[in-house]
């Protein structure tokens, strides 16, 4: 199944909830995925204070992150939301929410 932005139907919803079936990126979300690292990358490196990419989160959001713990920054990050309590999710509801992220990339007016 092509992932295109913002062209999600819920007939490919149900499909990736059922599972069994591959999934591909459009050319036009690896392009926009570039633009978006592009633009987070130069954020990184630059001067600016930018909450989560250079700065720290939450009580720390003023604390700026030097360049050399910008990897481990990133890397805690992704960590921190990987983590859960309770009992695992049932693969549809798993299969259900990321990929309907990415698919509908530009639905909220964010475009990159």
């Amino acid at each position: 199944m092509l992932l295109e932005p913002g062209a999600l139907t819920l007939e490919q919803l149900h499909r990736l909830r059922a599972g069994g079936e591959a999934l591909e990126l459009a050319p036009s979300s690896r392009k926009r995925i570039a633009r978006a690292a592009a633009v987070v990358q130069a954020a990184a490196q630059g001067s600016a204070a930018v909450y989560g990419v250079n700065t720290g989160f939450g009580k720390l959001a003023n604390q700026r992150i030097s360049a050399e713990q910008l990897d481990q920054l990133q890397l805690n990050l992704i960590r921190s939301h990987c983590a859960g309590v309770g009992p695992p999710l049932p693969a549809p509801v798993l299969r259900g929410g990321p990929p309907p992220a990415i698919a509908v990339g530009t639905a909220f007016g964010r475009q990159v």
